[in-house]
């Protein structure tokens, strides 16, 4: 599915001093709506859209439509069934406002946004980067190497919890770079760090003797996310005897036991980070 988003200013234009009316259009990912535009609009927060910076008071009204086809083919159909004869161009944002091929669902979008903001405890990154990003405690960022098992294992975990998992490969790049995604999709409150044995490294000395390491990204997001969400909301989940960073104090790190007992250290770090987790659902 593809999102499109209508916001109308206060700000007049044209001869007939109509509001000014911006358009996003091609969103693939709803989620980034509601914490990148929705959440911050209802926080009184001000947000950057379409290159203006907004806020509440200048808003006019948001409206959220969704449709299977893109923009551009939404704005193609239309004008090939225009009559013969008809010298009219429907642009992409009129095709995107039409009922007959988008559906209106601001209602839901602003419920949603409602309940991450009322129903569960969010925070605001005071970074400089992601100084206005509300950050979703209804979702987990998973930072994962080749261990697919191991990656398996702890998002089918969090979806019992009643979270959703967000695992950068499974999400939509929309010709973001890799470091683009995981800026965009990790606003979150929390974050997980699988350290696996995919690599194998050591010192470069005479007695060469390498040892089972975790992917470099996967060290590098581990920094990015303690940067991000601070190093209370992130918790690294290591399996085996694998090597991890030794400089770094107060990092969290729990062992990725076949007993299944990080899941009770891992609920406890979430719930410690301000997450509603029912501990009933964690055995």
């Amino acid at each position: 599915m593809f999102y499109h988003v209508l916001i109308e200013t206060k700000e007049k234009t044209g001869k007939n001093k109509k509001n000014k009316q911006i358009f996003e259009l091609d969103f693939t990912d709803k989620s980034k709506i509601i914490s990148e535009i929705v959440a911050p609009y209802l926080s009184e927060h001000e947000f950057q859209f379409d290159g203006y910076f907004l806020t509440k008071s200048e808003i006019v009204r948001i409206v959220v439509r969704e449709s299977e086809l893109d923009s551009s083919t939404l704005s193609k159909n239309a004008n090939n069934n225009l009559a013969p004869g008809v010298i009219f161009f429907i642009s992409r944002e009129s095709a995107v406002q039409s009922d007959s091929h988008t559906r209106d669902i601001t209602k839901e979008i602003f419920i949603e946004a409602k309940k991450i903001n009322d129903n569960q405890p969010s925070i605001v990154s005071d970074t400089d980067d992601d100084k206005n990003c509300v950050m979703n405690k209804n979702q987990v960022f998973v930072v994962h190497g080749h261990d697919n098992l191991a990656k398996l294992e702890v998002s089918s975990f969090i979806k019992d919890l009643d979270f959703e998992p967000i695992i950068l490969h499974e999400q939509a790049s929309g010709g973001d770079t890799i470091i683009e995604k995981i800026e965009n999709y990790s606003n979150v409150g929390f974050g997980v760090v699988l350290y696996t044995p995919c690599d194998l490294g050591a010192k470069n000395e005479e007695n060469f003797q390498p040892s089972p390491r975790a992917r470099q990204n996967v060290v590098f997001e581990h920094g990015y996310l303690i940067g991000k969400l601070k190093r209370g909301n992130v918790c690294a989940l290591v399996k085996g005897q694998v090597e991890t960073p030794n400089d770094i104090s107060g990092v969290v790190y729990v062992s990725l036991d076949d007993h299944g007992a990080w899941k009770i250290a891992l609920a406890k770090e979430l719930r410690k980070a301000g997450y509603n987790v029912d501990m009933n659902k964690v055995l």
